[in-house]
């Protein structure tokens, strides 16, 4: 039964010299180091870095009685509270593992895509993802590159009902609001003096990074969930400030 034991205290978390040494102060009910030493088997050089462990996870206490230093055992009920306040520690570190677990587990590809047939699978890709479309940068450039291409791709994404929001600059917005009525997209409008080339949809898990290169336009889809709730956080402050 002792091997049993000396294993299962090792589960806890005590040593192999630890549960040994408090086994054999259970069965004394006090006693010196020497006495320890010779009932533990625990070698002598051994048992006093073993005692102070002890005390410091409060197994054990000690007092001075005739310049001897006398050791007792604490009750084994102890053990349940050391195990608890393990519990209690892995508890508070718990949500950030977990965290870094989903992180971890969660797909990280980056797919690139060139020339209108290429971007228009990226636009496909956010269609599988059936949910909001937040742009950000139109400038109408897209459409140019993709002509028929995107009214059909909008054809698609109307009959899936996704609904989505669009961040435009203001020198788009006499063109939008006279030839341009979906009632499934809602838009608003960002300084000119913010004006870039490139554009960047997000949808569920997907950031795509449009880009007009050379007369020609590329997609690097992005497909990371921590990353597409990021620049939903930053569409969702611009959002706020922009001109409906």
């Amino acid at each position: 039964m002792q091997p049993e034991k000396i294993e299962t205290l090792g589960q806890l978390g005590l040593t192999k010299n630890e549960a040994k040494v408090y086994l054999a102060l259970l069965r004394l009910g006090s006693a010196t180091a020497v006495e320890l030493t010779k009932q533990s088997k625990v070698h002598r050089v051994n048992v006093y870095d073993t005692l102070e462990r002890l005390s410091e996870k409060g197994l054990i206490s000690s007092i001075l009685q005739a310049n001897k230093r006398i050791y007792e055992a604490a009750s084994p009920e102890q053990l349940g509270q050391l195990l608890q306040e393990k519990e209690e520690l892995l508890e508070q570190i718990m949500p950030s593992l977990k965290q870094e677990f989903q992180m971890k587990k969660e797909k990280q590809q980056v797919h690139h895509f060139f020339g209108p047939e290429g971007v228009m699978r990226a636009y496909y890709m956010m269609l599988d993802q059936k949910d909001t479309i937040y742009a950000l940068g139109g400038a109408g450039l897209n459409r140019r590159f993709l002509k028929h291409r995107h009214d059909m791709w909008n054809k698609d994404r109307l009959k899936k009902k996704i609904k989505g929001k669009l961040l435009y600059y203001e020198f788009t917005r006499k063109q939008k609001e006279s030839g341009w009525h979906d009632p499934t997209m809602e838009a608003r409008y960002l300084p000119d003096s913010f004006k870039t080339p490139c554009m960047v949809d997000i949808c569920g898990d997907l950031v795509v990074n449009l880009l007009p290169i050379q007369g020609e336009i590329m997609a690097i889809v992005i497909e990371n969930r921590a990353m597409a709730d990021t620049y939903k956080q930053f569409f969702r402050f611009m959002w706020k400030y922009a001109k409906p």
